[in-house]
C-alpha cells in the first residue's frame, strides 16, 4: 500500500525522468534586429559546407533542412539546382559562404529575397563516447539579398544518447533522428 504523502513523490520523481528521456540537445540562436521578415516570400538554399568526417554529410542534412522548411509552408524555396546553375555564374563553389556581394548577386540573378546556407560542423557517432551514439552539430544561417546581411544564425547539436533508454532498455537515436531533431530545434528559433 502506497502512503499518501509518497503520491506527489513519485510523481514528482516520473515528470523528472520522463524530462530526461530526450536526446541530448543545446544550441543558440541570433536574429537581427529590426528585420521584418514579412516581405520574404521567395528563398534560395546553398550548398551546405561540410567540416565532418562523413563525405555526405553536407547533402543529407540539406536535404533534411529543404524538405522541414517545406513544410512549414512560409517560403517559396527555388528548386535546388537553380542555385546551383546561379553559383556557377558568382564564380562561387558548393559549400562556400557566400561574401555579402555573393549574396547580393545572388538574390538578383534568382528572384530572391533570402539565400540560406549551413555547414555541418559534427555528423556521426561520438568517438568520445560510443554510448552518445550519433551526434549532429549544425549551423544556419539566413542571409537577406538587398544588403547581404546575416538576419538569422543558428546553431545547434544533438546526440542520439537517452537517459530513459538506458534506464529501460534500448539503444541511442538513430543518425537520421537525430539530424532531424538538429534541423528543427534551429529551424525552431526562426520560426518561434
Amino acid at each position: 500500500m502506497i502512503r499518501r504523502a509518497t503520491v506527489p513523490a513519485l510523481l514528482s520523481i516520473a515528470i523528472g525522468l520522463g524530462s530526461l528521456g530526450g536526446c541530448a540537445s543545446s544550441g543558440s540562436s541570433y536574429i537581427h534586429p529590426g528585420v521584418d521578415f514579412g516581405y520574404m516570400k521567395r528563398a534560395a538554399v546553398l550548398p551546405f559546407a561540410n567540416l565532418s568526417s562523413d563525405d555526405l554529410a553536407d547533402e543529407r542534412v540539406q536535404s533534411i533542412f529543404v524538405m522541414k522548411i517545406l513544410e512549414e509552408d512560409v517560403l517559396e524555396i527555388l528548386d535546388p539546382r537553380e542555385s546551383l546553375a546561379a553559383l556557377a555564374e558568382t564564380e562561387l563553389r558548393p559549400g562556400a559562404r557566400p561574401t555579402p556581394e555573393q549574396a547580393v548577386a545572388l538574390g538578383e540573378s534568382l528572384k530572391v529575397e533570402a539565400l540560406f546556407f549551413g555547414t555541418v560542423e559534427e555528423y556521426g557517432v561520438s568517438r568520445s563516447d560510443r554510448n552518445r551514439g550519433p551526434e549532429v552539430t549544425l549551423v544556419l544561417e539566413m542571409i537577406e539579398t538587398e544588403t547581404g546581411v546575416v538576419v538569422w544564425r543558428a546553431q545547434s547539436h544533438s546526440t542520439g544518447a537517452s537517459v530513459w533508454r538506458r534506464l529501460f532498455g534500448g539503444g541511442p537515436a538513430d543518425l537520421y533522428s537525430v539530424s532531424e531533431r538538429v534541423v528543427a530545434d534551429a529551424l525552431g528559433t526562426l520560426l518561434e
